[in-house]
């Protein structure tokens, strides 16, 4: 059963050959955000038209619609590729790990369709001859079923895994950089920047997405949350962990559990218009020790993106950097 599932599949491949090299693209629409500098002059490829954006690090570009490719490459212009420097060990290792998560998503992802198209393929066939599957083919469709079972929970862990190590990434990139050791003399001028590295991602289907991106080695690393609609409204608070430790959120009337490198979306308690306040305690050995407190006014028309971050040398005390987005009632509306 297994040698026929195999051979079949392999057929209908070959039968979609002609397909896989121009695979259908997305409709999607992003709006961008720059963790660290902001990136002015960015540049990608929608179709034949090359668009221009500017992305700000002190909140979200207007909302840009894109249809095109799965993969949309951003291009700047980045003085740190005229002297490009060596990973540190932990960023590479996290890169590798997105690099071997994302190739596991796409695999099962081609899988994934393939195998839908067949079982649709037999269907049609059954249903043309009015007849009920043979016991043979009852059991092909059984085991192609399964298959797709055990591709979902494939896609799910790798679409945690790309979340987690990207926010990892983020993490890092927060970190105080250490100086290099070779510093050129003051004064001396460097040749002018012409380099052009590459930021790009990969959308696994349609919808609406929060792009951030962040320096990683001599380009930038995206991170993209998901923002269909209910996963962050208006009114909401988004946090993202980047301290490195678990840590917990407690407002008067509930406590919220967040681990390192993860994200939640809470509603302050606080009546609209009123402030709030949330004590956030971090991680210590057998207990929890506070290490900020982060007051913030409910607008019922505002959301606000929380990045909860170390610093150095103090290892219970974290800092935020929030960034407040107003959403156009056309735009929430469209949702």
């Amino acid at each position: 059963m297994i040698a026929r599932y195999a051979s079949l599949l392999l057929l209908f491949c070959a039968s979609l050959a002609a397909q896989t090299a121009d695979k259908p693209g997305v409709h999607v629409r992003f709006r961008a955000l720059a963790f660290d500098e902001a990136i002015p002059g960015v540049s990608y490829l929608e179709g034949d038209t090359l668009r221009r954006l500017d992305i700000p690090n002190n909140a979200f570009t207007r909302e840009t619609s894109y249809q095109g490719t799965r993969t949309i490459r951003f291009i700047t212009i980045d003085e740190e590729t005229l002297n490009p420097q060596p990973l540190p060990p932990e960023m590479a290792s996290a890169l590798q790990r997105l690099r071997r998560a994302q190739a596991v998503t796409l695999q099962a992802s081609d899988e994934f369709t393939q195998i839908n198209r067949l079982l649709n393929t037999l269907q049609l066939q059954h249903t043309e001859r009015a007849q009920k599957p043979s016991a043979g083919d009852q059991a092909q469709i059984e085991a192609l079923n399964g298959r797709l079972k055990e591709l979902s929970g494939i896609l799910s862990a790798a679409s945690k895994e790309t979340e987690e190590t990207n926010l990892l990434i983020l993490r890092l990139e927060s970190a105080p950089k250490t100086p290099p050791k070779n510093t050129e003399k003051k004064g001396r001028k460097g040749p002018k920047p012409t380099s052009t590295p590459t930021a790009e991602h990969t959308f696994q289907k349609d919808g609406d997405y929060l792009l951030l991106f962040s320096s990683a080695g001599n380009g930038h690393q995206i991170l993209a949350l998901d923002d269909n609609e209910g996963i962050f409204p208006n009114g909401s608070f988004s946090f993202i962990n980047l301290t490195g430790k678990d840590v917990e959120i407690r407002y008067p009337d509930r406590k919220i559990a967040l681990r390192a490198n993860a994200r939640t979306t809470v509603k302050n308690p606080a009546p609209d218009h009123q402030y709030g306040l949330a004590e956030i305690y971090t991680k210590a050995e057998d207990s929890f020790e506070l290490g900020h407190v982060f007051r913030a006014l409910q607008n019922p028309d505002v959301r606000s993106l929380v990045f909860l971050l170390p610093i150095p040398d103090e290892p219970h005390a974290i800092r935020s950097k929030s960034i407040e987005d107003r959403r156009p009632a056309e735009t929430a509306g469209k949702k």
